[in-house]
């Protein structure tokens, strides 16, 4: 390294020593390097005291490891310092002894300072490091740099003055610069002793010396040219940089070097250093500055003994002051740099202040002085001098505040003072000139620290008013409302004072004086930072901008920018728009240069508002309309007067692209990004207007090629930042501004248009007739979009290209797109031209990899036009530059890209229903949202496939190795586990991975030779490689990461950081101590354990385990036992992979593994865990809590999720086990006798297998292994008939219970479920007994008994199979038409078993089914519609009632068939619950008042929670202790025993049972007391208040609506919100407020309905979930309860029955419970209504809802254009969510209004609400279909559309889901039949609802019956009818 030459030897040591910083691992090594070529003198033998030592010279290689030894030093951490302080140290006195005595190599190798500055600097600023923190080596330290400084100034004394410039005041300059760069706390000692060191370099004949030295150097080297020039050289380049080594340069060292040792003195602290930054006076500046910002810190003081040298030291300092001003008042001209004046007396003023704090005593000269120096009779008007003077006055204010108000009137005296030093170019500054800052601070701080009241908004004012004086046509104007606070008095005398001021100045000087006072006044308010100075300032300085002189106007101007940046933002608003008015009324014929300055200053506000990012945007608004505006005023001008010359303003209106390229070029300023549609519009109007007057072309000419030089890279800039300018929409917005851009006049564009037209023209050359026929704004679109992506296209930003073809109204325009088409096409070629000319330059724009992501995005747009254009460009720039598959993130996303699409394909059998738009890659950061349409979709995964195949081709051409190693990263990323699905993209990884590529020649030669050979699955790849590879890249990362793990400071773990070879048995017993407290945490549910730990845990353990010799039992014990004691998918799917690795590994362990997972097995059976628990078994859905809120798809979803959890892990282990059994079937005796046993054991607890209609799968997949296990193993004949009747016995259990579909839409379950049933019938029809031997110790006589059981056992197992057969058949076959309900899939592979069994076939089933379990038969009928069953089962319900009272189902059946035998109902009271609904019909009068059913009916309803029979209150009129458990429950029987009281609307006809209900009103409230009386006045009194308003309308029914709102807010305002009360139609929720301006009354002829909005609070759990979680990561999460607010719309009625309403939303509402149990996503919304009174009521409004004949009235068409009015086009995400839940809601209420008849359909009572759910509102009954008009099949894509289907097949399996609880509905309905209400009146009605539910057709009937009623309903002669009557009578409109 020291053959390098220049300065790269150095620079190399200099980089080592500074990254040790940066890597605490490199400290050894870099320490070794430097410290061992550290060189210093041998000074064996030398006696120095008596003799001079001798020079040695050292070499400048040599020099620089001794200066990268003290960096080196400096860069170490603390704690090495400590460690190795005691060598350090001796070898820096070493080198700082060395330094006088050294003859350095005369090098010029250096940049900035010669070798001996270098070196003194680096050792001494190492020395200082040191001791800054080390007692030990303090004294030594200081002592060595002490001795340094004496020895150099004795050698200046005496040595040659070669010697002195070259080498001696060099080294002086390192100290100097040294110890004003390193902090350190010195003392006033210390400083006294380096003063008394450093005071003879001060010394007049010294310092004449030093200032010949290059004179005498020239006399004494006269015959030396190479010296001379060598010299004159070092020289020069000190001189460039400011230091010219002279004396007098030496002696401002000096100064400099006292005052910064001494204010560090004065401070408690130097401060914390950045070692490994230090920047040149850093120290001093540091020191300086916090003198100058105490605020408060008190300053140490000198002893007195120090004091003298102190005053030495002031007396000095103004002796130089002195001399220097005199000198400078003598001389003619300017001083030259080497006397260094300026800077000597900046320093001087410094020390001067900085020892008058340390004496705490002020010089008075030096106050004479200051005050001298800012005066107009300063001799030093230089700006160094000025700012020096006003930080010493800054200082000295802090210790000496008396003199503050003398100093803030000279202060302000000298800031309005016409001095050139406060000039400056306002056009080209970016800051201000120092003394004007220092000035700013000094005076604010002198008006803070002078007492008075008010006196800095006074300064300011005073400040103001002189600034308005120096214009005088505003000053009259402004004095007179100048500062409130003054009074007329003062004002008059502040107005003459001013007066004065100016009277002596010419106009130029008043220009003067008034910028330099806006300058100060403008930092005085940026350093008062108060909001109420800076608006006064700004207000001020806006009202003078436009009337002052241009200069003045500039200053003004450019102070406006600093303020305005630390302004709040309303005045940040008034100060951007004053200089937009300014810029927009700009004449380009005015003289005066101010629009250039409010240009400039627009530009610096753009170029320096980072430091307010939040205002990029407002900024951004600002200046784009300001383009805009200015576009629009030169167009108008141009039309008033066709002559009048515009190209001065277009000019004008191009340089304001300046201030809005520096805006957006902020790198955090992504305005392209989520750009808001108010900055899209503004940019295609810049865009618009450049194309218009052609400014890209502006600087073409050879006349403004130079000062429009910046144009062209300033709209690439824009371009690159400029949103993408069309979008997808709602409304045809873009379309308009496209044709009609408000900023395009067309008076102008005509006379311009042709230009512009022929330019189009030659772009698409064959289509100019096209251009011809297109208007100006199209044409200026399309150029537009030319221009802009051209430029961003040579940049390489190729992705926002496919944006234009997004909006559906552009698109549509034939003409228009096709130009738009070719002109994406040209740019597409001149992109690939650029592109090239820059790969030819190895200069391929780095973003060109992450615009392909966007470009691959693109291409599965749902837009066809758009992804094909986004397919295209990507297809044709791989194509161009296959290299670009070299980039991983590119291969990634495409990889993610084509798994994402895979799954939105399979989404289609996932989950048919509900299309997922959204598909995120977390690997890959990318987001897709696709197309509803599940075709479209698989041809874009198609298409996609086929480019990824060429693209990935072409890579393996070029770059196969490169191509490799990127698939194997992403093939190692993010294993797959057990429960994952596949991913397309590992497919195609893997796939390429392995091919051969024709760069590896022997291969691809051998594969060429050998494939005509008959090998076609044996073709050579590299498969081998691939997998090779990857495994042992992956080995040795984890090998690398286990050697992390081991020498981490912090694991956590001892054992887990340990190879398991060298376990030793206590950590083997750690490890499996670890894994015990882990079981216990999750056991008692406190494990804050991941998954990942999970995992990691497990694998560490079975690696341990497979290390040992012999095996471990406790730990093979937890390896099993912790999968199972968690039991989710990951934690079985990790435990799975841990267990085969074990027994693949070792063999030998695995009949303990097994019997381990067989006794975890069986604890499951007896936890009741997994798929054998009751938690999710099937229920009737009556069972469940009805309620009235929307269905919620969330709500399906988690439950979804939680059947999931519970079902998969033990299905995981059964698909293990199958694996097991198969490898073990042929010689594993002790394998097979366990999982015997296991199956065993599970099937004799078939009844804890779970009844879920999900678990279908995990039994019969149950089956299929047991069957197999019994199949495979040899067993003898009363151990194979044990096993096989228990596996019947399981599958028998499965039709113990009502009839199941499957749990929501994913087809993949059913094809499953079918898969394995089938399978399970194929084993049925094959099984028989297979053992012929029977191995047993009983006695002969035993033995033959026994033989017959089984000879039994054998004609009996051919009677079981039959009906097992059937049961089996009809579930497939049910399950076929549910997975086709419309039989539009193909036909059902089984027919309806019932049509096989004749004759007396069913008899003997039924008594089959009965002796197995009575449950078979009971739930038999309800899969065979037929009499004979039915009759043989009520017969044996009959006989046998005993063995069915655990059976709800079977008690209708026993009502049914006991014709009134009092025997037979005696059971009943055993009977078990049944559902609320069944119990409540017990009351009716069919049962004749039965005491018996009414005993068991009460008892039922009793047993039930009060949640669930509070539904059913409209049916329960008599039960009066309900009343005492809930209050809520209490109150609805008050008001449903109120409503019940009459029969008619107003309260005229009585009920019969009126006198019974209102006895019983009476009991229950007489009963209330306490609270519960209280809370009832508090909710009746709330509620009658506000239900009396419509009694005070009454008289207001004829008048104007406007006057009947006005009587309701006025009632409104009277009614107080008492603490708990709640609407009666919402009891879930308390009324925290009422809107009093809400009151809105309906349309009635003869009532007084209104409406009303209440702030609702109510209730909800939510579920918090941690993915990563070990105990809810599966969704399982801790609940809990949280308060919301909601505003909620309630009508109240009077005088109109709401009771047959209630009865209908009661019926919705029990549908949505059916749906929702069947994870159906059919939306209803049941609202609630509630009678209150007889005709009155309370009705929820459907929040957020427009009714159909609002949307007519509303002048909208159909249901199509009001989707796309407020979604966006049909191919956006939001319109097509909408719709699906259009279609989801239509199939839920087309069933129930079909169902339930509910008439009155016209438009008026549909409703659709925000997220585009169809809802109906007021129900009503009457014979009628439902309603399916055009325009709803039109909504849903057409007759022939997906949606359409979608819908047609979720009417009929909602129709199928109903049907098995038509019963529950109908009794429902049957108990109003004597309620006397119009819709419920004889048997009639009954029955023609239960022929309704076609109850006598099997499930391809029904569901074929249901499609004939949907096709019936399509535009229904009867519902078209209905809708004219209403449009003719109520003039509600209809399509």
């Amino acid at each position: 390294m020291d053959c390098l030459e220049l300065n790269i030897h150095q620079q190399i040591l200099t980089d080592i020593a500074a990254n040790v910083a940066e890597s605490g691992t490199d400290v050894s090594y870099a320490s070794d390097i430097i410290t061992s070529r550290v060189q210093t003198r041998d000074v064996v033998g030398q006696d120095e005291a008596d003799s001079e030592p001798e020079k040695v010279f050292m070499t400048a290689s040599r020099v620089h490891c001794n200066i990268a030894f003290g960096e080196l030093v400096v860069s170490f951490s603390q704690d090495h310092i400590n460690n190795t302080i005691d060598t350090l140290v001796p070898a820096l006195f070493d080198v700082l002894r060395d330094i006088p005595y050294i003859d350095f190599d005369r090098s010029l190798s250096w940049d900035d300072w010669a070798l001996p500055d270098q070196l003194v600097y680096s050792t001494v600023t190492a020395l200082l490091r040191v001791a800054s923190t080390s007692e030990k080596y303090l004294k030594q330290s200081l002592e060595a740099i002490f001795n340094l400084v004496s020895i150099l100034v004795d050698h200046i004394k005496t040595a040659p003055a070669a010697e002195i410039l070259t080498q001696l005041t060099p080294a002086l300059h390192g100290l100097y610069r040294s110890i004003s760069s390193t902090p350190f706390t010195w003392t006033f000692e210390q400083w006294q002793t380096l003063t008394f060191k450093l005071k003879p370099l001060c010394e007049p004949d010294l310092v004449d010396k030093l200032n010949h030295l290059f004179v005498d150097i020239i006399n004494q080297e006269q015959d030396q040219p190479d010296t001379l020039m060598f010299i004159q050289t070092f020289l020069s380049r000190y001189v460039s940089r400011g230091r010219p080594l002279s004396g007098y340069f030496i002696v401002c060292c000096v100064i400099e070097t006292e005052w910064t040792t001494l204010s560090q003195a004065l401070l408690k602290s130097a401060g914390d250093a950045n070692w490994q930054n230090l920047t040149e006076a850093a120290a001093a500046n540091k020191a300086w500055m916090s003198l100058m910002k105490r605020n408060d810190e008190q300053v140490n003081t000198a002893q007195k003994s120090i004091h003298g040298t102190i005053s030495d030291m002031i007396d000095y300092s103004m002796e130089c002051l002195n001399d220097l001003l005199v000198q400078i008042q003598e001389m003619d001209s300017e001083p030259s740099i080497d006397t260094y004046t300026w800077e000597t007396l900046s320093e001087s003023l410094k020390l001067a202040s900085v020892c008058c704090v340390a004496m705490d005593k002020l010089h008075p000269t030096l106050q004479n002085n200051l005050i001298l120096l800012l005066s107009e009779d300063s001799p030093a008007s230089d700006n160094l001098v000025q700012e020096a003077a006003l930080q010493s006055i800054t200082v000295l204010l802090h210790s000496f505040p008396d003199i503050a108000p003398s100093m803030a009137q000279h202060l302000r005296k000298f800031v309005t003072s016409p001095l050139p030093i406060f000039e400056l170019e306002f056009e080209t500054s970016t800051r201000a000139v120092p003394p004007l800052s220092a000035a700013a601070k000094c005076l604010a701080l002198a008006i803070n620290l002078s007492p008075g009241d008010d006196l800095i908004l006074s300064n300011v004012y005073s400040l103001l008013n002189y600034i308005a004086a120096t214009s005088k046509e505003i000053y009259e104007a402004t004095t007179a409302s100048i500062n409130p606070l003054q009074s007329e008095h003062e004002k008059t005398v502040i107005h003459t004072a001013v007066e004065i001021g100016l009277g002596g100045m010419t106009e130029d000087e008043k220009r003067l004086a008034g910028i330099s006072t806006i300058s100060v006044v403008s930092r005085l308010a940026l350093e008062f930072k108060m909001e109420e100075v800076t608006k006064l300032t700004i207000s001020m300085l806006l009202q003078r901008l436009r009337s002052a002189e241009p200069t003045v106007e500039a200053a003004i101007a450019y102070n406006l920018v600093d303020l305005a940046l630390s302004a709040p933002e309303s005045s940040f608003v008034d100060v951007i728009r004053v200089f937009s008015n300014i810029n927009r009324s700009a004449n380009p014929e005015d003289p005066r240069f101010s629009n250039n300055m409010i240009l400039a200053a627009q530009t610096r506000l753009a170029q320096e508002l980072y430091r307010t990012p939040a205002l990029y945007e407002v900024y951004l608004v600002e200046l784009l309309t300001l383009f805009a505006d200015k576009g629009v005023g030169i167009q108008n001008v141009k039309i008033a007067n066709r002559l009048v010359k515009t190209e001065g303003m277009i000019e004008q209106l191009a340089s304001l692209l300046l201030p809005i390229d520096s805006l957006i070029s902020h790198s955090d300023f992504e305005v392209h990004a989520n750009a808001s549609t108010t900055i899209v519009s503004l940019f295609r109007n810049l865009w618009f207007l450049i194309v218009l007057f052609d400014i890209p072309s502006m600087g073409d000419s050879t006349k403004d090629a130079h000062t429009m030089e910046w144009l062209r890279p300033a709209l690439n800039r824009i371009a690159a930042k400029t949103p993408a300018t069309v979008f997808e929409e709602a409304h045809d917005a873009i379309a308009s501004d496209v044709e009609y851009n408000p900023v395009i006049r067309s008076d102008y564009a005509e006379t311009v248009i042709s230009n512009h037209r022929t330019v189009l023209a030659k772009y698409l050359p064959m289509h100019a007739r096209d251009v011809h026929h297109l208007s100006s704004g199209p044409i200026i679109f399309l150029l537009a979009m030319h221009d802009v992506e051209s430029m961003r296209a040579s940049q390489g930003f190729v992705s926002s290209l496919s944006a234009y073809f997004v909006n559906e109204s552009l698109n549509s325009n034939e003409r228009l797109y096709t130009c738009m088409d070719l002109i994406a096409k040209k740019v597409i070629r001149g992109c690939l031209h650029d592109l090239n000319a820059r790969a030819a330059q190895q200069a391929l724009p780095e973003c060109l990899p992450s615009e392909l992501r966007k470009l691959l995005v693109d291409s599965t747009h749902r837009v066809e036009k758009c992804r094909k254009l986004a397919a295209n460009f990507m297809d044709q720039l791989i194509t161009t530059f296959p290299s670009l598959m070299c980039s991983p993130p590119l291969v990634f996303a495409i990889l993610e890209v084509l798994t994402l699409m895979r799954n939105a394909v399979e989404n289609a059998y996932l989950d048919e229903y509900d299309p997922c738009h959204e598909y995120h890659s977390e690997r890959a950061d990318i987001t897709l949202k696709l197309t509803d349409s599940f075709a479209m979709r698989e041809t874009i995964l198609l298409q996609l496939k086929q480019s990824s195949d060429k693209w990935f081709g072409l890579a393996l051409s070029r770059a196969p190795l490169d191509l490799r190693a990127t698939l194997q990263k992403y093939l190692a990323v993010n294993p797959t586990s057990v429960t994952e699905t596949s991913e397309l993209g590992a497919s195609v990884a893997q796939e390429f991975g392995r091919l051969i590529g024709p760069v590896q020649r022997h291969l691809s030669s051998l594969a060429s030779l050998t494939k005509n050979l008959k090998l076609r699955d044996c073709e050579i790849d590299s498969a081998k490689a691939l997998a090779g590879q990857l495994a042992t890249k992956s080995y040795f990362a984890g090998e690398s990461a286990g050697l992390r793990l081991a020498h981490s400071s912090n694991a956590q773990n001892e054992m887990e950081k340990l190879p398991p070879e060298d376990a030793s048995l206590s950590q083997i017993n750690a490890l499996i101590q670890k894994l015990r407290n882990i079981a216990d945490d999750i056991r008692n549910k406190h494990s804050s354990m991941t998954v990942h730990d999970m995992k990691r845990l497990s694998f560490r353990a079975a690696a341990t385990l497979i290390s040992l010799k012999k095996c471990n039992y406790e730990l093979l014990h937890h390896l099993v036992a912790l999968p199972f004691d968690v039991l989710t998918p990951s934690s079985v799917s990790a435990g799975i992979e841990v267990w085969t690795w074990v027994i693949a590994e070792r063999p030998e362990f695995e009949v303990a593994l097994m019997s381990e997972l067989l006794s975890a097995w069986t604890d499951c059976i007896h936890e009741q865990k997994g798929i054998f628990s009751p938690s999710l078994n099937h229920n009737d859905p009556f069972f469940e809590s009805v309620g009235y809120a929307p269905t919620d798809k969330e709500e399906i979803d988690r439950d979804l999720s939680n059947v999931r959890r519970l079902l998969t892990p033990l299905s995981l282990v059964l698909q293990m086990l199958f694996s097991r059994l198969q490898a073990a079937r042929y010689g594993h005796r002790g394998v097979m006798f366990l999982i015997q046993h296991l199956v065993l054991r599970s099937a004799r607890a078939h009844r804890s297998f779970s009844t879920h209609c999900l678990a279908r799968e995990p039994r019969f997949s149950f089956l299929l292994f047991g069957f197999e296990t019994l199949r495979s193993s040899y067993l003898d004949t009363y151990c194979e008939n044990a096993l096989r009747e228990s596996l019947y016995a399981a599958a028998y259990s499965w039709f113990c219970v009502r009839p199941q579909w499957t749990f929501g839409g994913n087809r993949v379950q059913i094809d499953i479920d079918l898969k394995v049933l089938s399978e399970f019938l194929s084993y049925l029809s094959t099984d028989h007994q297979k053992a012929t031997t029977t191995l047993s110790s009983l006695t002969p006589a035993q033995h033959s008994s026994r033989t017959n059981r089984q000879r039994a056992h054998t004609v009996n197992l051919k009677k079981v199979v039959q009906p097992l057969k059937l049961l089996t058949e009809n579930e497939i076959f049910r399950l076929m038409v549910w997975n086709n309900p419309a039989n539009d899939r193909g036909h059902d592979q089984y027919a309806a078993a019932e049509g096989t069994i004749v004759g007396g076939g069913w008899a003997e089933i039924v008594r089959t089914m009965w002796q197995i379990d009575p449950a078979l038969a009971v739930f038999l009928i309800e899969r065979f519609k037929m009499l004979l069953p039915r009759n043989e089962v009520a017969k044996l319900i009959r006989v046998s009632t005993t063995d069915v009272v655990h059976i709800p189902e079977a008690l209708s059946l026993l009502l049914s068939a006991s014709s009134g035998l009092r025997r037979d109902l005696k059971v009943k009271l055993l009977w078990t619950s049944v559902t609320p609904i069944l119990a409540t019909s017990f009351f009716d009068t069919q049962y004749n008042k039965e005491p018996t059913v009414l005993q068991y009916a009460l008892r039922v309803m009793e047993q039930h929670p009060v949640e669930l029979t509070f539904f059913y209150v409209p049916q329960v009129h008599f039960i009066f202790e309900t009343a005492k458990i809930s209050q809520l429950f209490c109150h609805q029987i008050i008001w449903n025993m109120k409503a019940n009281c009459y029969k008619d609307d107003l309260a005229e006809v009585e009920d019969p049972m009126k006198p019974e209900l209102d006895k019983m009103t009476s009991l229950i409230v007489e009963a209330l007391s306490g609270q519960a009386r209280e809370f009832y006045d508090r909710e009746f009194g709330f509620f009658n208040e506000v239900t009396s308003i419509s009694g005070k309308l009454k008289p207001y029914i004829k008048k104007e609506k406007s006057e009947k709102k006005e009587k309701i807010d006025e009632e409104m305002a009277k009614i107080p919100v008492d603490v708990g009360v709640y609407l009666p139609s919402n009891p879930d929720g308390v009324v925290v407020d009422i809107d009093k301006k809400s009151g809105r009354p309906l349309q009635s002829h003869a009532k007084a309905p209104f409406m009303a909005t209440f702030k609702v609070r109510k209730e909800r759990f939510v579920v918090d979930t941690d993915p990563e979680a070990l105990l809810d990561g599966e969704g399982e999460g801790i609940e809990r309860k949280e308060s919301y607010d909601v505003w909620q719309a309630a009508i109240f009625k009077v005088g109109d029955d709401c009771r047959q309403d209630m009865l209908a939303l009661q019926v919705i509402a029990m549908f949505k419970n059916i749906f929702m149990s069947v994870g159906l996503n059919l939306y209803l919304f049941p609202y609630r209504v509630t009678a209150t009174g007889p005709g009155c009521g309370v009705i929820d409004v459907v929040p957020n809802a427009t009714s159909r004949d609002e949307m007519g009235r509303a002048k909208v068409n159909d249901l199509l254009t009001f989707f796309v009015g407020k979604y966006g086009g049909p191919d956006t995400v939001a319109f097509q969510k909408a719709r699906q839940n259009f279609i989801q809601s239509m199939a839920a209420y087309s069933l129930a209004c079909y169902i339930l008849q509910i008439k009155d359909r016209h438009n008026g009572n549909i409703m659709i609400d925000g997220d585009g759910h169809i809802v109906h509102v007021g129900v009503k009954f009457e014979p009628s279909s439902f309603k399916l008009n055009h325009e709803m099949i039109e909504l849903m894509g057409g007759g022939t559309s997906q949606g359409y289907q979608i819908f047609r097949h979720l009417t009929i399996k909602a129709f199928l889901a109903i049907r098995p609880h038509a019963e529950q509905l109908v009794r429902t309905v049957s108990l109003m039949l004597d309620t006397g209400l119009p819709s419920f009146k004889g048997e009639g009605t009954i029955k023609r609802l239960r022929e309704r539910f076609a109850l006598e057709l099997n499930e391809r009937q029904a569901a074929e019956y249901m499609d004939r009623i949907i096709r019936n309903a399509y535009e229904n002669f009867r519902s078209k009818a209905y809708d004219g009557f209403q449009l003719l009578t109520n003039g509600i409109p209809y399509k």
